[in-house]
């Protein structure tokens, strides 16, 4: 049950690191991974969609862009995270 719960929601939702980054001016993966202390490879594999951005690096990376968590979330059908 909870793998299907786990499947269910990386399927319904996608990040929005990328653009959030953007917005607070920060223009690299290198400077956002410098600032938060998460590995570059691992904000190229949240901003690609290859890795579900967990609650633990949502927390550190909306400390650092100023933003809120549920900012970073985008529901696939469109709808926001909100």
């Amino acid at each position: 049950m909870e793998r299907k719960l786990v499947k269910r929601v990386k399927e319904s939702y996608r990040n929005r690191v990328r653009q959030c980054r953007l917005k607070a001016l920060i223009r690299t993966q290198a400077e956002l991974a410098r600032l938060t202390g998460i590995p570059r490879g691992n904000i190229n594999n949240i901003e690609n969609d290859r890795l579900f951005l967990s609650s633990y690096y949502a927390l550190l990376i909306a400390e650092v862009l100023g933003c809120s968590v549920s900012d970073l979330y985008q529901r696939k059908d469109g709808a926001d995270g909100k």
